[in-house]
C-alpha cells in the first residue's frame, strides 16, 4: 500500500493525519510517549497524499545560510522576557503588525505543549520561552493551509523537521510562507516530561511553564502568577538527560537537518562560541544567533532592523558553537539503557541508572 505505514523515521510531525482524505491515519504512543501514525489499510485509497507530506519519506529543499547574525532586542526588559536575545518576538510581532498569523510552539491548559495559531500581539505571550519537548502540530497543517489560501502572511516557527513539513504541505502556497527554524538538540515526549514531576504537580493546573531564565537552566512553573514547583539543573535528572540525547526519538539520532544546510528562510537559536569581545552587551540575558537562508529570511530581518542590535558574524562561528549545525546527537549507551528500564521502572530509576556519572558528580558538587 502506498502509505505512511512504509515509514521508517517517522518525526511525529502529523502531517498525515491532517492530509488523509479518508481519515484512516491513527495517532498511538510508543513506550516512551513519543507519537507514531499507522493508516488503517482497510479504509486506505492508496492515494499516497500522506507519503507526499511526509518529510521522512521527501526531500527537502536545502539552502547553505550566506550570513549568520548575533541579534538582541533594543529594549532589555522585552529582551529578558524571552528565552535568547528576543528575535523570535520582534519576527513575530512585526508579522502581526502587518495582518499576518504567527504559529508556534506554546504551553496550553491543562498540560500540554501545542502548536497555536496567533493572530494578534495579545496570543504572541504563550509563544515566549523554550519549551524542551515535542510540541503536538494536531490540526496545524490544516489552519495553516486556510490561512494562505485566504491570501494571508503566515510565519512558522518550528523545529527544522516541522518546518520541512509545513513546508511540503503548503508548496503550493508558498509564496506567503515565511519559516523559521530553531536549532534543535531533538525532542524528548510530553509524557516523559510529565513522569519526571512530583506527583499531583499537574493536578495543579498551572498557567505557565518555563525552562530557562535569560541563559540559566531552571524549571519553573506558575499558577495565578506565583511559582509553584521549581527545578534547579543541578536537580533536574530531565533537563540532564535532554542535553544529553538521553530521551530522544529515534528519528532524532538520524536527524537529517542536523547540518549547516538548513529548511527555513532563516535559522534561531542561542549563539554559542560567540567572540564575545565583539559584542557589546551584556551576554547573560542571552543572545540570539540568526543564520540567513533566503531571501525572506533578508526580508525578515531587514523589516525588524530598528527594534534589534545586529552585529555579522561569521557564518563558521556560528556552526562551530552549534553542533546540530553539524550533526545529529548521537545514540548512546544511555539512550539505550533509558529505553530498556523506563517501562519497567519508570523515569527517576531509569534516568540515574542511564546518567549514574553525571549524578555523582552532581552530587559531588552539591557538598
Amino acid at each position: 500500500m502506498n502509505n505512511i505505514n512504509n515509514v521508517h523515521n517517522c518525526v511525529g510531525c502529523l502531517s498525515c493525519v491532517d492530509r488523509c482524505p479518508k481519515h484512516c491515519i491513527h495517532i498511538a504512543t510508543d513506550s516512551l510517549g513519543h507519537v507514531h501514525t499507522h493508516a488503517d489499510e482497510i479504509q486506505c485509497i492508496d492515494c499516497g497524499l500522506c507519503i507526499k507530506s511526509c518529510p521522512a519519506m521527501q526531500e527537502s529543499a536545502y539552502r547553505k545560510p550566506d550570513k549568520a547574525y548575533a541579534l538582541w532586542r533594543t529594549d532589555d526588559t522585552l529582551r529578558r522576557q524571552s528565552s535568547s536575545g528576543g528575535l523570535a518576538a520582534v519576527l513575530s510581532e512585526r508579522m502581526i503588525a502587518e495582518g499576518g498569523i504567527v504559529y508556534g510552539c506554546a504551553f496550553e491548559k491543562p498540560f500540554s505543549v501545542k502548536h497555536v495559531r496567533c493572530s494578534s500581539a495579545n496570543d504572541l505571550e504563550k509563544l515566549k520561552r523554550s519549551k524542551y519537548v515535542q510540541s503536538d502540530l494536531t490540526g496545524i497543517h490544516s489552519q495553516l493551509m486556510n490561512d494562505l489560501k485566504s491570501g494571508k502572511k503566515v510565519l512558522f516557527i518550528g523545529t527544522p523537521c516541522q518546518v520541512a513539513t509545513v513546508a511540503l504541505y503548503a508548496q503550493k502556497f508558498a509564496a506567503n510562507l515565511f519559516t523559521v527554524d530553531v536549532i534543535c538538540h531533538g525532542v524528548p515526549s510530553m509524557q516523559l516530561f510529565k513522569s519526571s514531576l512530583p506527583a499531583g504537580i499537574i493536578a495543579c493546573s498551572i498557567d505557565k511553564l518555563t525552562f530557562r531564565d535569560d541563559t540559566a537552566y531552571i524549571l519553573k512553573m506558575y499558577k495565578s502568577g506565583k511559582i509553584i514547583y521549581k527545578r534547579e539543573l543541578h536537580t533536574d535528572l530531565y533537563m540532564k538527560g535532554f542535553f544529553k540525547a538521553v530521551f530522544c526519538r529515534d528519528s532524532c539520532h538520524e536527524c537529517k537537518y542536523a547540518k549547516n544546510e538548513r529548511v527555513s528562510d532563516l535559522t534561531i537559536g542561542d549563539f554559542w562560541g560567540v567572540d564575545k569581545s565583539q559584542i557589546h552587551t551584556n551576554t547573560d540575558y542571552g543572545l540570539s544567533l540568526a543564520l540567513v537562508n533566503s531571501e525572506k529570511g533578508r526580508i525578515m530581518l531587514r523589516d525588524i532592523a530598528s527594534e534589534v542590535n545586529m552585529v555579522e558574524r561569521p557564518v563558521e562561528e556560528a556552526i562551530a558553537g552549534n553542533k546540530q549545525l553539524k550533526f545529529p546527537m548521537k545514540k548512546t549507551w544511555r539512550t539505550k539503557i533509558f529505553k530498556l528500564l523506563y517501562p519497567i521502572c519508570g523515569f527517576k530509576c531509569s534516568a540515574v541508572c542511564s546518567m549514574p556519572d553525571i549524578v555523582l558528580k552532581n552530587l559531588i558538587i552539591r557538598k
